[in-house]
């Protein structure tokens, strides 16, 4: 029987799927297409590691990706809305492990009417469209050596590039939901949030 929830293929060293690749590959995947509108905006992922499994003692990592709103401007761009889902995926596999509908759990307050949280691209991503590719590839790479550090509980060296790269391309209107979602890691890369930091 076919697994009913598959994941981009795996590298041929046998190694974890690259950040990069897991992301391009969501909206192939039938949960995706099933949950989520295909003009949904994919966010920056939350990695997670998890108790070592008992089968190989080793800790898994995933990576909780937030799904939200965008609608197309006239003159280009596209205004966002607050997240309205996570994907949570195995970072080794690609495999989907958890969908939360932030509808229903409602970790803010869901506005009476939807207003749009900012707009894309913003000030600090205004250059050319070939800058904003090289600076996401670098810091989704980057995504896999911190990856990598968290399943062998080992130093992440590239915090610094991480951190500055996060600043640029995370979408400022939606840091404060980022945060919401992920609280521990974007304090720990982006710093305490400014005021309560609450949407």
């Amino acid at each position: 029987m076919p697994d009913p929830y598959p994941g981009p293929p795996k590298p041929a060293d046998g190694g974890p799927v690259p950040t990069e690749v897991l992301l391009a590959g969501l909206r192939r995947m039938p949960l995706f297409r099933q949950l989520a509108p295909m003009e949904s905006g994919i966010g920056w992922p939350v990695p997670l590691r998890l108790a070592p499994g008992a089968d190989d003692g080793v800790p898994r990592v995933c990576l909780r990706v937030p799904l939200f709103g965008m609608r197309p401007l006239r003159d280009g761009g596209a205004e966002l809305f607050p997240p309205f889902a996570t994907l949570t995926l195995d970072r080794a596999t690609g495999r989907p492990m958890e969908y939360v509908d932030l509808r229903l759990t409602r970790p803010w307050p869901l506005p009476g009417d939807p207003t749009p949280a900012g707009t894309f691209p913003h000030e600090a991503v205004r250059g050319t469209l070939g800058d904003y590719r090289a600076a996401r590839h670098e810091l989704l790479t980057l995504y896999d050596a911190l990856c990598a550090g968290l399943a062998a509980r080992t130093r992440f060296e590239g915090r610094e590039r991480f951190s500055a790269l996060l600043r640029t391309l995370l979408e400022p209107g939606l840091e404060p939901y980022y945060r919401a979602i992920g609280p521990e890691f974007f304090a720990h890369f982006l710093g305490p949030a400014e005021g309560s930091g609450a949407p």
